[in-house]
């Protein structure tokens, strides 16, 4: 791997306007098998309004500035969010912790996300190879995650209802049981076969860093993914029913993916600023929240349950995590549709107020047929 520092995410590294691109409009070939090129400005402070015109599902634009350097520019980032990777491994092998635990978490999410990104450039299966055995990491920590969540909630509401000292007992035995499991699954984590693959791919990018047809073709792709992890985003959102939670955690999941995707992409690709990250986060955080309450309010209802004498003890507090949840469900509903904001940045088919409509996200996101890298 590079020794070079890399950037971890778009927001340290805005550019001025129009600062190091260059203007690369695609040749008639390449426009045959490109057809949905997107207009992106070169900076969010040079956002166009106008420029851009679609007609049947295709995007004609003025000329697409690009950065001559986004193969680097990715691998940078691919390299940042490997070594932040590795760096919250090794710390959760050194000192299990439900704060390590978290972090690995994070940290695996966003390495997942871009290496998905990256499959667009078809380096056999070393992607997707990668992506599994990331998920399989994952997997393993999940429960013990929720188990964390649920005994700090807890904790923090002991002083107003004192009888949870019984179901935080429970969890703390979980807890430990877990640990156990997961502490031996974490240490036994090696890199070696992870870092070869992020290493391919790394070193692909990096030599896409000359010709201006592989700078169009890679920018493309790129884009395509993100696109695509919006749709599906999208598609989630549509489908939530506020009497079924699973399906505002759907929704909840695609978007971190997108997110994490658009956060590992150039600012002179998206436009997005600081403000714009920080509301993808908020947004985020929104169904976090609403998550995080229905999992206490299951395992409060599963607790008492299964101990004699506990549901009507339980009760006040069930009541109380049924108010917030009620309450969070009504505020993340509210801002649902902020998502229309989120991308494509300073595109067609706005509304009067800047966002853009459901119907023209789903028809005009859908990628077109990934062309390989060569």
């Amino acid at each position: 791997m590079s020794a070079t520092q890399p950037r971890q995410s778009n927001v340290a590294s805005l550019p001025p306007p129009k600062a190091g691109v260059v203007a690369i409009l695609p040749s008639e070939s390449e426009s045959a098998v490109l057809p949905e090129l997107a207009c992106f400005p070169s900076s969010s402070a040079t956002r166009p309004t106008n420029g851009c015109t679609v007609t049947d599902q295709r995007v004609s634009a003025e000329p697409w500035y690009l950065s001559a350097k986004v193969g680097p520019f990715l691998a940078n980032s691919l390299q940042g969010r490997w070594e932040s990777y590795r760096g919250q491994l090794r710390g959760c092998q050194e000192n299990f912790s439900e704060e390590a635990v978290h972090e690995l978490r994070v940290a695996t999410r966003r390495l997942m996300a871009q290496i998905v990104m990256l499959d667009c450039i078809a380096l056999g299966k070393a992607a997707e190879n990668a992506r599994m055995l990331l998920k399989r990491r994952l997997k393993a920590l999940g429960e013990l995650r929720d188990t964390h969540v649920q005994r700090l909630f807890i904790e923090k509401q002991m002083t107003r209802f004192p009888e949870l000292i019984f179901v935080r007992d429970f969890l703390q035995r979980r807890e430990r049981r877990l640990e156990r499991a997961a502490r031996e699954k974490v240490k036994g984590s090696k890199t070696r076969k992870l870092e070869k693959w992020v290493s391919r791919l790394s070193e692909h990018l990096v030599g896409k860093r000359a010709a201006p047809a592989a700078v169009v073709r890679l920018s493309t792709l790129v884009v395509q993914a993100a696109n695509q992890a919006f749709v599906d985003v999208v598609r989630r959102r549509q489908a939530i029913d506020p009497a079924n939670p699973s399906t505002v955690h759907r929704t909840r999941i695609a978007f971190k993916k997108f997110r994490y995707m658009v956060e590992a992409l150039s600012p002179d690709l998206t436009g997005l600023d600081k403000a714009d990250l920080r509301a993808l986060a908020r947004y985020q955080k929104r169904m976090g929240i609403l998550q995080d309450l229905e999992v206490m309010q299951q395992c409060v209802q599963d607790f008492g349950q299964n101990q004699e004498g506990m549901k009507t003890l339980l009760e006040p507090f069930n009541r109380y995590l049924q108010i917030r949840r009620a309450r969070a469900l009504r505020t993340f509903l509210e801002s649902a549709d902020d998502l229309f904001r989120f991308w494509p940045p300073a595109r067609m088919h706005h509304n009067s107020d800047g966002g853009m409509s459901e119907t023209a996200a789903l028809a005009e996101l859908t990628p077109a047929k990934a062309v390989a890298v060569g």
